[in-house]
């Protein structure tokens, strides 16, 4: 029993066999019987007729004289009293209950009413106490009995109408009429029930009204009724129309639907009978406040619903929707794929329904679809987001892990080429996963050749991926080195990170056996700072063998040839001076400048660590040590003459030329005499008669000291002179002089006409260029004239001038040379022909003056005859 249930009454009627009206008969507390009786004015349900089936019940909300809200129970039953006129008089006992005590025990009308039948025998004699009313234990469904089921019926759903129609007005029930009392209030209970306890609270119900009587009751059981704003529904005739709800209320009614059907009529009952805030059912809010209180059975279903309206929802209801563990997998479908649909890639909330086939087809059909058109960072963003909102454990991951595997699976399908956005843009940007997960993608790299090397391959283009590398491996390999098809160098690798040592290098006969897997352990062992433990005897005179395979094993794969020049690209820091040496063999191999070497002088000289004198030592120790070896010493020609073609340089911008190293490195190899020697005095020649280097003075000082050892730099030595004056002297005549003098040196000294036409072009690369070229090649005539006479200046002079013509570095030169020289010829012989003339006219004003000296003489000769 519920205790502590009592409540005041009052008993209402006609004094018998009197012309007296209708008024309290009795009540307590008897002095509320005017407030008692305007109560039962209000809730009056009109006249019984003669044929209607007694008691009456109403229910609906009073006010107590202290202000409380109380719950008015009025039971209209028939007596076997008349007036004075005959007519019957009918009885109304109330019971006003505390409307707390009500909603404390979630009481339904039905409670409430039987317990008020129970009651209403003692009132005649309860004088002036309280009744006390005797409601059965349990809620709501305990109450209503079998009418609230499991699954939806017809029943269900006419309820269902029933309230949406209470949502918007005044509803009207029809029918049944050979129904008890009892019998009818649950109908109406029932329909109470669709809507939150609180509710109930501004709801008011009767089982019977008489037709015609103006009644406020909001749900009632009556006759059909033209009358504006009602909503007549009939009990048993089949499901009402929804055509006449309001948009709100048929949303409310939905929902009540989809909750029914995914969640049981008896959940959806227990948690509206939680709702026991009070709710007023006439206020402009109760659409939105009924729906609001449906909603948090599962928020999934009415976000759900909204959408399927049309209605914008934010991202923050969806997300908080997914995330409520009553969702249901048909509106968790809807609003996954709603998700997936909007701008962010936070997919967290997904991270709980990835087990359900339709969330996890569209999830992994989203993540293909950034995949395919280069959003990797979206595809990441997505990926990780939903694994960082799990656990972590393999059963938790399991589901993600299956999503990955697929979209591995589609993406190589799907003919993407390289890169493979999976293994090269996706995995490499997530944290490795934990050795025992993810198992079916593991699977799937391990069976799939070159999968898991294309991903180590690019781990090891990160910053410091050592410890990443690692992970992965440890994954693969389930705590030890994975053994994947296509990728031999994995297994290695694996071993030589796990023992920090090079210990783990591989030897000679393993390289020749994987060339290709060998080039790419160099380049994983360098990116991860392992070069110095790999990059030893065997292992590297395999990569020697490498570098002059040019066919591959594998025909999806580039030439080990090609693989290693694309490594040694990647120069690693922090390479011991004798790994360096090895490094720049190997870079003159595969035609690259000796990186390694300039790395090794570039990095900078720590306190307590080898200067540069002490680092090439060890390099040019390792470096003639290899020449000589057995796989090298046929190639040691190549690598001398590739790493002086790097070291002796100039930089055309700057003209800066070799800097410490390059001159270290070329004065050491002199040291040591051999073939090589031959091609480092064929790279100083090609050096010294480079235009373009603006040598220092410790650039003079070094060539004049190698000179010494090399005599036949002799004419190189003299041809820097003259580009040392090309670079100090303009076009006047003394300069001209000065830099003929310079040529002649040159020429006498074994210099070619080519090599100082080529010293002389950045000297007559200006406007006038063509004015200093006709100037040069006199004053050089002019200086061999005063040596060897005129026969051997025009010969040497015609040879110079033949060099320009061929061109050299810039043949533009020559146009200008000639463009220059033609405009001087044109106005020396424009000057002759003007001489010409005026010689002419001085020979005929000297015939004029002789025919006249002769006509004189003449003339005087004959006076004097």
């Amino acid at each position: 029993m519920a205790p502590g249930l009592t409540a005041d009454w009052a008993l209402w009627g006609k004094e018998p066999h009197t012309n007296s009206g209708y008024k309290v008969l009795a009540a307590y507390p008897p002095d509320l019987s005017a407030d008692f009786n305007t109560a039962i004015h209000h809730w009056s349900p009109g006249t019984p007729a003669r044929r209607d089936q007694l008691p009456w019940i109403t229910i609906g909300p009073c006010t107590a004289a202290d202000g409380t809200d109380t719950v008015g129970v009025f039971v209209l039953e028939g007596t076997e009293a008349v007036d004075r006129t005959n007519r019957p008089i009918c009885r109304i006992n109330h019971f006003a209950v505390p409307a707390a005590h009500v909603g404390a025990h979630a009481l339904g009308w039905c409670a409430l009413a039987r317990a008020a039948l129970d009651a209403v025998p003692q009132l005649a004699t309860a004088g002036t106490a309280p009744a006390e009313l005797s409601v059965a234990e349990g809620g709501l469904l305990t109450q209503l009995g079998s009418v609230i089921t499991s699954s939806m019926t017809e029943a269900s759903r006419w309820l269902a109408a029933a309230a949406a129609y209470l949502l918007d007005g005044t509803v009207v029930v029809t029918g049944a009429r050979h129904y008890d009392p009892l019998q009818l209030l649950t109908v109406l209970d029932c329909v109470a029930a669709m809507l939150p306890l609180g509710m109930r609270s501004t709801l008011s119900a009767a089982t019977g009204t008489s037709s015609g009587s103006e009644v406020r009751m909001r749900l009632y059981w009556g006759v059909a009724d033209e009358e504006p704003g009602l909503a007549v529904l009939a009990w048993g005739g089949g499901l009402p129309g929804l055509g006449g709800l309001s948009p709100e209320a048929r949303s409310y009614h939905d929902l009540l639907i989809a909750a029914w059907s995914a969640h049981g009529g008896e959940a959806v009952v227990r948690h509206l009978e939680g709702a026991r805030e009070p709710l007023d059912i006439t206020s402009g809010s109760a659409h939105t406040d009924a729906l609001r209180v449906l909603a948090g059975l599962d928020p999934a279903l009415a976000v759900a619903q909204e959408v399927r309206e049309g209605r914008e929802v934010g991202a923050e209801r969806i997300d908080a929707a997914l995330r409520h563990p009553a969702a249901d997998p048909r509106s968790v479908t809807l609003l996954s794929e709603r998700k997936l649909a909007g701008p962010s890639t936070d997919m967290a909330s997904l991270a709980l329904h990835l087990k359900h086939p339709e969330v996890s087809e569209a999830f992994r059909a989203q993540i293909v679809d950034d995949l395919l058109h280069g959003r990797p960072d979206s595809a990441r963003a997505r990926f990780q987001s939903v694994r960082d909102a799990t656990s972590g454990s393999e059963e938790d991951l399991e589901p993600l892990d299956q999503v990955l595997a697929l979209v591995i699976d589609e993406v190589r399908g799907s003919g993407s080429g390289s890169p493979d956005p999976v293994v090269e843009q996706l995995l490499p940007t997530v944290e490795p996963f934990a050795v025992g997960t993810m198992a079916f993608t593991q699977s799937l790299l391990l069976r799939t050749p070159g999968l898991a090397g294309r991903l180590v391959r690019v781990l090891c283009k990160r910053p410091d991926p050592a410890a990443d590398v690692m992970a992965w491996l440890e994954w693969l390999g389930d705590g030890s080195g994975p053994k994947v098809p296509g990728s031999a160098e994995l297994p290695v690798l694996y071993a030589l990170l796990d023992s920090g040592s090079g210990t783990a290098g591989p030897l000679k006969k393993w390289v020749d056996a994987h060339p290709e897997a060998a080039v790419r352990l160099l380049g994983a062992a360098a990116a991860c700072g392992y070069a110095d433990s790999v990059l030893l005897n065997g292992f590297f005179h395999g990569l020697v063998a490498c570098s002059y395979r040019t066919t591959s094993s594998d025909p999806f794969e580039e030439p080990p040839n090609v693989l290693l020049n694309h490594v040694l690209e990647h120069l690693p820091t922090g390479l011991r001076p004798e790994t360096a040496a090895r490094w720049d063999v190997l870079c003159a191999l595969t035609d690259l400048p000796p990186l390694a070497l300039f790395g090794l002088t570039a990095a900078p000289v720590q306190r307590g660590s080898a200067g540069l004198s002490t680092r090439l030592d060890g390099y040019l120790s390792t470096l003639h040590s290899e020449l000589e070896s057995t796989p090298v010493r046929n190639h040691a020609a190549l690598v001398v003459q590739q790493l002086l073609e790097g070291v002796l340089t100039v930089n055309p911008e700057n003209g800066e030329g070799p800097d410490e190293a390059g001159r270290e490195l070329t004065t050491r190899l002199l040291e040591r005499r051999g073939p090589h020697v031959l091609f480092v005095t064929e790279a100083l020649q090609l050096l010294a008669a480079e235009p373009l280097w603006k040598e220092t003075e410790r650039d003079e000082q070094w060539l004049n000291r190698i000179a010494n050892q090399l005599p036949q730099l002799a004419p190189a030595l003299v041809l820097r002179g003259v580009h040392r004056t090309t670079r100090r002297v303009g076009g006047s005549p003394d300069d001209c002089r000065e830099l003929a003098a310079q040529l002649y040196a040159a020429r006498q000294a074994g210099a070619g006409n080519d090599e100082l036409c080529r010293a002389l072009q950045p000297w007559a690369d200006t406007t006038n260029g063509g004015a200093r070229v006709f100037s040069i090649l006199q004053a050089y005539h002019a200086t061999w004239r005063s040596y060897a006479g005129e026969g051997r200046a025009a010969e040497e002079s015609e040879q110079l001038e033949m060099a320009f013509a061929r061109g050299g570095p810039d043949r533009r030169i020559w146009r200008l040379y000639c463009d220059h020289s033609l405009k001087a010829l044109d106005r020396q012989r424009g000057d002759l022909g003007r001489q010409i003339q005026e010689l002419r006219h001085r020979q005929s004003r000297a015939d004029d003056e002789i025919a006249r000296l002769r006509k004189l003489d003449a003339a005087t000769s004959e006076g004097r005859r």
